[in-house]
């Protein structure tokens, strides 16, 4: 999405979707983006500035001589910088009317929906000028083909599975960078079920009866019987954490599968300058590992290992954002600005996905 296929963009219909000109001027007036409409004169213009910024890939200057063309606004390019790090706040707001609309339109009834939401969490790092990054949080639902929840954050909080609000009954996906024991404990705390990928390494277990694991046993087992199936602690090296009561499952890859993964991970020994791969973590390549709260007695072992092939899903979001939205190409040094750029890609990708999903134009 670059500036000239704005055109074709129908404002009317993207103001409509926002509640009308009215609650964006009010919306605009609240979050302090649009005090006095001398130069911008109204919400909607000064979303459209917003959007040719951002997705629309234009400069501060290249912006200030479109937009006097357009007859939009005659700003310098330093008045529109200031105007749009004001609009943080705004932009983010619009997001989240966006995401709770989605959520309230939702038909209970409909007898195809499914009894439990699905959550895929997963996360990106957006690289800016010099050394300056963000982080993308975001979570997706596979059952729509929609975003479900987004946040961007400095590079200091990390990947974590509660670091967007959790939503209580839904199961929750993500892959070997987000277990953690907190992070575990407060999604199921919320209400929430999770099915995660571990590393044999990722996280302290015990068994049943309070030992460590033996995970030579457990691979052993997995290959002789085709799963591993037991309950499971997770414990904290330190402080006081209580022991979270979980289930872990061991499944064989196929041959094929297996030796890609083993060609991964002595791949990843080397990049990290070690000699030699650890004899566990090529046995763990052999198998998918998860962790997961699900009752076996609803969820078997072949069930949790279809859920977690959903989780590749998350990239019907993730990877239009950068192709198509160039959210990857982020040039705004100052933060405020930064912000503003990165919240208006997140704005028009959720237009689009609720476009997308009206006419009915679901990715393969």
């Amino acid at each position: 999405m670059r500036a000239s296929s704005f055109e074709s963009v129908d404002w009317a219909e993207i103001v409509a979707r926002l509640g009308g000109e009215e609650a964006l001027a009010a919306s605009a007036r609240d979050h302090g983006a649009l005090l006095r409409s001398r130069e911008v004169r109204s919400a909607p213009d000064l979303l459209r500035l917003a959007f040719m910024y951002g997705p629309g890939g234009l400069s501060l200057r290249s912006l200030a001589t479109t937009a006097s063309a357009d007859g939009l606004c005659h700003l310098s390019d330093v008045a529109l910088l200031k105007r749009l790090r004001n609009a943080v706040s705004w932009l983010s707001s619009l997001c989240r009317h966006v995401l709770a609309g989605q959520a309230d339109g939702a038909d209970p009834t409909e007898p195809s929906a499914p009894t439990r939401s699905i959550r895929i969490v997963d996360g990106s790092r957006i690289e800016g000028p010099g050394k300056r990054a963000w982080r993308l949080h975001l979570a997706y639902d596979p059952m729509t083909n929609r975003i479900a929840d987004a946040r961007f954050t400095k590079l200091d909080q990390g990947e974590r599975l509660d670091r967007l609000p959790p939503e209580a009954g839904a199961v929750y996906l993500a892959d070997r960078g987000y277990p953690q024991p907190d992070g575990l404990r407060r999604l199921r705390e919320a209400g929430a079920d999770v099915l995660v990928r571990l590393t044999w390494n990722s996280l302290r277990l015990r068994d049943g009866k309070g030992r460590p694991l033996d995970w030579p046993s457990l691979f052993a087992e997995a290959h002789a019987h085709g799963q591993v199936d037991m309950p499971v602690t997770v414990h904290k090296p330190r402080g006081a954490f209580p022991p979270l009561p979980m289930r872990l499952v061991l499944i064989p890859k196929p041959p094929d599968a297996a030796a890609r993964a083993r060609a991964g991970a002595r791949k990843a020994s080397r990049k990290d300058q070690r000699k030699r791969t650890n004899p566990l973590t090529l046995q763990a390549a052999d198998h998918l590992v998860l962790l997961t709260s699900l009752p076996a007695e609803a969820f078997s072992v072949q069930v949790l290992g279809a859920l977690y092939r959903l989780r590749w899903q998350i990239e019907l979001a993730i990877k239009p954002m950068k192709s198509l939205l160039h959210l990857d190409q982020l040039r705004a040094s100052n933060d405020a600005l930064a912000l503003a750029w990165l919240h208006a890609h997140l704005l028009f990708a959720l237009l689009l996905d609720a476009a997308t999903v009206e006419m009915g134009a679901f990715p393969p």
